[in-house]
């Protein structure tokens, strides 16, 4: 029980406990929605997956890594094959499953099981490429629902664990600069800029020549190909991107969430305007205000003092789950932490982000405070798995 790392534990359950408190604000006067019921609900079967994740050998998941890959890619295939049109959740009955947020798990235990395995080769052009097809699978399946944040924090998953695998941070580069050059290449004289400061980087680095060639090149095409990459996009993609850049373009529309989201953020000021006294969110300004926008809701009722402790709370979480994983001595443990804590990051960063205009809207939720059943039982589950690691963290 010395090894148990308290602080993550009731660092968790107290942002959980938040986020159903400011749920039932969200929702209120209309408690005939019960949201806050339900995520009560979700909250206690993620207690029991959370016992789950410490309970379990991380050598069953070990084992099972690439079981579990393939199941997930088949809960999000049966996604693409429902009756209607295309949707995020399979329906149980009961409860609403989305697989992707299961997804994000399986794909990091996956990973963390490849790149130890293939630890001696890690640098190879063949390793590499293979982990970015694992990654490319359930990135497109996802994105087909259509839900290209959740599909994109998969490649950031990819990115940090090749990282601490060792993989070589030009390679890394290489490969990430693909997806720059395709964001530059929305205007021609941000893309030329970066263009040069890519071949600078690369002759100063000195790479291999086929590597420096193959680089260019596959830089050269994808700004090529960007506009017919933005013609593919869905039209709400592209309103949202579009309404990112400048929401005033469509104030009723497109804009409309960013607007009423940082006004929301505003007029909390420093203290907020007090629990359940939200205009914005009463009133039904605000959309989404239990999901995606629940910072902004938050930062209505409680303000900057509020907004500062959620994100102390975020902030002493990802410290401990990171102080776990440098004291790992389990390879697998030690990977298994780091993607679960860029997961973690990520969706934080881009939530927020989202919530003060400064990232385009994605659908991310808030982790542990969003309400939705999967996100928060998942969640709690890694956390499981984190506390797991702690526990052996001195095993091998």
């Amino acid at each position: 029980m010395r090894r148990f790392d308290l602080i993550i534990f009731v660092t968790v359950i107290i942002i959980a406990l938040i986020g159903i408190i400011v749920i039932y604000g969200a929702t209120y006067p209309s408690s005939s929605l019960a949201l806050h019921k339900k995520q009560a609900l979700f909250f206690a079967f993620g207690l029991i997956a959370m016992v789950a994740g410490i309970l379990i050998p991380l050598k069953v998941h070990y084992l099972f890594a690439y079981y579990y890959y393939g199941l997930t890619c088949l809960l999000l295939s049966a996604l693409l094959f429902q009756p209607g049109e295309v949707d995020r959740w399979i329906d149980l009955g009961i409860i609403n499953f989305q697989p992707s947020e299961l997804a994000k798990l399986v794909l990091i235990i996956t990973m963390s099981r490849f790149l130890l395995d293939q630890k001696k080769h890690i640098n190879s052009f063949k390793i590499i490429l293979i982990s970015f097809l694992m990654t490319l699978v359930p990135f497109l399946l996802v994105i087909k629902q259509p839900d290209l944040g959740t599909g994109l924090v998969f490649f950031v998953i990819l990115i940090v664990m090749l990282f601490l695998s060792g993989v070589k941070p030009l390679y890394i580069f290489v490969g990430v600069s693909t997806i720059l050059s395709l964001i530059f290449a929305f205007h021609w004289i941000a893309w030329a800029a970066y263009f040069v400061l890519l071949i600078t980087i690369m002759v100063l680095s000195r790479p291999p020549l086929k590597l420096t060639a193959v680089t260019i090149l596959g830089n050269l095409l994808i700004g090529i190909l960007t506009p017919f990459l933005w013609n593919r996009l869905h039209e709400y993609q592209q309103e949202r991107i579009l309404g990112f850049l400048d929401p005033g373009r469509d104030p009723f529309g497109t804009g409309y969430q960013l607007i009423q989201s940082k006004i929301a953020l505003g007029s909390g000021g420093i203290t907020g305007k007090g629990f359940l006294n939200g205009t914005q969110t009463k009133l039904a300004f605000l959309p989404a205000k239990a999901t995606d926008f629940i910072f902004a809701t938050l930062g209505e009722q409680f303000g900057l003092i509020g907004e500062i402790v959620i994100l102390g709370l975020f902030l002493l979480l990802l410290y401990r789950i990171v102080k776990i994983a440098i004291e790992s001595r389990n390879t697998f443990g030690k990977l298994v932490c780091t993607g679960i804590a860029a997961v973690i990051f990520v969706q934080i960063f881009v939530n927020i982000g989202v919530t003060a205009g400064i990232m385009p809207v994605t659908g991310l939720p808030l982790p542990l405070i969003s309400y939705g059943g999967t996100s928060l039982v998942v969640t709690m589950f890694m956390i499981g798995l984190v506390l797991n690691v702690g526990l052996h963290r001195w095993e091998y």
